[in-house]
């Protein structure tokens, strides 16, 4: 699963950005949050595949304690990354001055990179047999 949410983060990354490209040509008062929402969805599929692989590892009779704490932190972080990210977003933008779509864009894929990178982790810890 982890070769299939890499495959999904690239694939991601390289289409949002090519929409935030597109987008960023047009004049619009949403365009900040447009870009930030474009950013967190280069890394949200990649997210899920890796957020139910480690769903799936700790349940059952018998789950995992890596990946119940692994499941646990990464829902937190997406969470956690979401607001902060949200936060930082309007205080860019009542800043007053004008920044980069690619500043929005980057927010965006900062909020789920964290939540991203536990997923991963947790799916990296290999399986214990219980004996």
């Amino acid at each position: 699963m982890i070769g299939w949410s890499l495959l999904a983060a690239l694939l991601g990354v390289l289409g949002t950005w090519l929409g935030t490209a597109r987008l960023a040509r047009r004049e619009s008062l949403l365009r900040p949050w447009a870009h930030w929402l474009l950013g967190m969805g280069a890394l949200l599929p990649a997210w899920v595949v890796a957020f139910l692989s480690l769903l799936g590892r700790s349940s059952g009779p018998r789950p995992e304690k890596a990946s119940s704490v692994s499941w646990i932190l990464s829902s937190s972080a997406a969470l956690l990354g979401v607001i902060v990210t949200d936060a930082v977003l309007r205080r860019l933008r009542e800043s007053g001055r004008d920044h980069s779509p690619a500043i929005y864009w980057l927010l965006g894929v900062v909020a789920l990179l964290p939540a991203w990178g536990i997923a991963l982790l947790g799916l990296m810890v290999k399986p214990t047999v219980p004996p």
